[in-house]
């Protein structure tokens, strides 16, 4: 994952603040899915099969966004060595 950058500022409060790409937000979707499912997205048998995200603009200030994540776990047995 792309690193997200977080910066703070503090006088009266302390605030923080990232802008996150899309590709951070995919990242970010996925791990979140991942962790959900329990599902270690580093393993040799998972991957995400679907993800994308997309906002509709309903009107003036109420834009809503959506974002579908599928993953797979490849439950099959490894193939042999030398196995076609």
């Amino acid at each position: 994952m792309n690193e997200i950058k977080v910066h703070e500022s503090s006088v009266d409060e302390q605030r923080y603040r990232a802008v996150l790409n899309h590709q951070q937000l995919l990242d970010l979707v996925a791990a979140a899915v991942a962790q959900l499912a329990g599902v270690d997205l580093s393993a040799g048998n998972v991957g995400v099969r679907t993800l994308h995200l997309s906002s509709n603009g309903g009107g003036i200030g109420s834009i809503k966004c959506e974002a579908v994540c599928e993953i797979v776990v490849d439950r099959r047995p490894p193939a042999a060595d030398g196995a076609a």
